[in-house]
């Protein structure tokens, strides 16, 4: 590893991201950030301004431009949530804003080189890739992700690597529908891209392809080593819950980790890896411990520790609508579970509790942060956990999707976390308003 050390990482080297990251946590500390009703985004007419404070502004976006087409500031809205630097948090008026945290002023703490390395932790471990892909194929690059970070590190720096389909490079073809991936990889200095500029009518603007990239000497170092001792579907928690796992220690070993070495068996290389055969160290490491002979003695030691699921006692109050006037408010303690919440939402709208159903923390349907009901299969199970551990806020709003056919669909909103007072022994309907639908009325 000698002759890889004392790496360099500034605020524009290998590339402008911890500048910009800065003036972003910048902009969002001096301004009053309401969040738009539905996706829960950044506004546009912030996004615009922000946009103005990057290095490298994105071109053709106007007062009309949502987040997804600010790929730098998609990505950085979502480190911030992901890091928790930043928290959503309800105000007056139901308006969900976000909220600078405690551990903002630790991240401030940290040296360039840690900044770096806690915001490609925070991507790689506690962000979720299919919250990232915004183009119009709409996957995240999630399996063979080591292969070509260890490929890439067996490529020439500043030689340009084809994307099209039909040409022979095989890395070239592990890229080609990589879309913004291509682009978040680039902003952490992995290489440059050239996007291919197409004018065909029927091409969203969300359709991203690049013509080739560049590798950059920065990414081809670190790259191989990020692959060899970070393998993605083990460290990145969002896919472990898609896989029914919840609370894991990431890095530890996934279900169906055989599995996958099974399927990505990586073809015989002639190149030597000596180079990136590094320690993975034991389960409960450290992300940036790999790195650490990279660069110089003292510059990477120490990141944000990682928040463990902390318990909120306390009274939960929750609004379960199926429509404006229609309404039903449940009282539950912090100590009892989704299964209890469901079992009294069933109560309250008079239904038989016939079918599977689910419960998507982010209000969105089908979503990787789900817990389903004990009869289905995968998991995470609604009665595996406590309302009080769920790390819920005031004005938080979840999807309860009961039927999958059916699919009866009901906002459950987080109105109140009551800290003083007894907790209900049981779940407690305590007001009413509309009359509940009949579950059967095609009968």
């Amino acid at each position: 590893m000698s002759k890889l050390n004392n790496l360099i990482i500034t605020e524009t080297e290998p590339t402008t991201l911890l500048k910009d990251f800065i003036a972003f946590l910048k902009y969002l500390k001096t301004r009053h950030i309401v969040l738009t009703p539905t996706s829960e985004n950044i506004s546009r007419k912030d996004l615009f301004e922000i946009n103005q404070e990057m290095a490298y502004p994105a071109t053709d976006n106007t007062l009309r431009t949502d987040q997804k087409f600010y790929p730098l500031l998609h990505l950085f809205y979502h480190l911030v949530l992901a890091g928790k630097l930043f928290q959503k948090t309800s105000e007056k008026g139901s308006k969900l804003v976000l909220k600078e945290t405690e551990r903002l002023k630790l991240f401030d703490e940290l040296g360039i080189v840690e900044r770096y390395f806690f915001l490609l932790g925070t991507l790689w471990i506690d962000t979720d890739w299919s919250k990232l892909q915004c183009g119009y194929f709409g996957k995240a690059p999630f399996f063979g992700v080591e292969d070509a970070l260890i490929t890439l590190g067996e490529q020439k720096p500043g030689k340009k690597i084809r994307l099209e389909r039909k040409d022979n490079c095989y890395f070239g073809r592990m890229l080609h529908q990589w879309e913004h991936f291509l682009l978040y990889f680039s902003y952490f200095g992995f290489w440059e891209v050239n996007r291919k500029v197409t004018k065909k009518p029927d091409h969203p603007k969300s359709y991203f392809i690049a013509e080739s990239i560049t590798p950059l000497p920065f990414g081809v170092i670190i790259a191989p080593i990020l692959g060899e001792t970070r393998r993605l579907i083990n460290w990145n928690l969002a896919r472990r819950r898609e896989l029914g796992e919840w609370n894991v220690i990431p890095g530890s070993p996934a279900p169906d980790e055989e599995f996958y070495e099974f399927l990505e068996q990586l073809p015989k290389r002639s190149q030597s890896k000596e180079d990136v055969r590094v320690d993975k160290g034991k389960i409960g490491d450290p992300f940036f411990l790999p790195f650490v002979p990279l660069f110089k003695k003292g510059e990477l030691q120490k990141t944000l520790l990682r928040e463990g699921k902390k318990f909120v006692d306390g009274v939960y109050i929750f609004k379960v609508a199926l429509a404006g006037n229609l309404w039903r408010r449940i009282e539950i303690s912090s100590n009892h579970t989704l299964l209890d919440l469901h079992n009294s939402i069933q109560r309250a709208y008079g239904f038989d509790d016939d079918h599977l159903y689910s419960f998507f923390m982010d209000n969105k349907p089908w979503s990787n942060e789900g817990f389903i009901s004990p009869c289905d299969e995968g998991g995470p199970y609604v009665d595996e956990v406590r309302i009080g551990e769920l790390g819920l806020f005031k004005g938080q709003n979840i999807l309860y999707l009961f039927d999958y056919s059916t699919e009866w669909r009901f906002l459950v909103k987080l109105e109140e976390i009551r800290k003083e007072g007894s907790k209900p022994k049981k779940p407690k309907i305590i007001e009413k308003k509309g009359k509940a639908p009949e579950q059967y009325s095609y009968y």
